[in-house]
């Protein structure tokens, strides 16, 4: 995935979260495939969903293949790749940006937390302040 200095920019739109959840679903697949598949749930205009895949493309998140005269589109990351990379540079911009009220936000989140998650979550912290000594 392509990377930018500010992982803010690198979050997806509405429209381009919902191109992608459609071609996670697919796998390869056209714009004519995404497009069904998304007009079967709300009105949306082909060139749209064209364009949509073109610049996901371009953002290094969809590899396009040039060779049939229909394009064909494929996840360049999966799913879960995107979720955890995104998450991790949020995260990791706003508890350096806003340290204070992003610890804040995460104690309270962690208190309705199972323990056995919580006993990973502590884990992970101890290997963190171990790597950093």
């Amino acid at each position: 995935m392509a990377r930018r200095n500010d992982p803010i920019e690198t979050l997806l739109g509405p429209l381009e979260q919902d191109v992608m959840e459609a071609v996670w679903q697919l796998g390869e697949s056209t714009v004519r495939d995404v497009h069904n598949l998304l007009a079967a749930k709300r009105s949306i205009a082909y060139t749209t969903v064209m364009t949509t895949m073109t610049r996901l493309a371009n953002k290094g998140l969809l590899l396009r293949d040039t060779e049939a005269l229909a394009h064909r589109y494929r996840p360049a990351v999966t799913r879960e790749h995107y979720a955890r990379s995104t998450v991790e540079g949020v995260m990791g911009w706003l508890l350096d940006r806003f340290p204070e009220p992003a610890a804040a936000y995460l104690a309270d989140v962690v208190e309705g937390v199972d323990d056995e998650s919580l006993a990973d979550l502590r884990a992970a912290a101890a290997r963190r302040r171990d790597r950093e000594r």
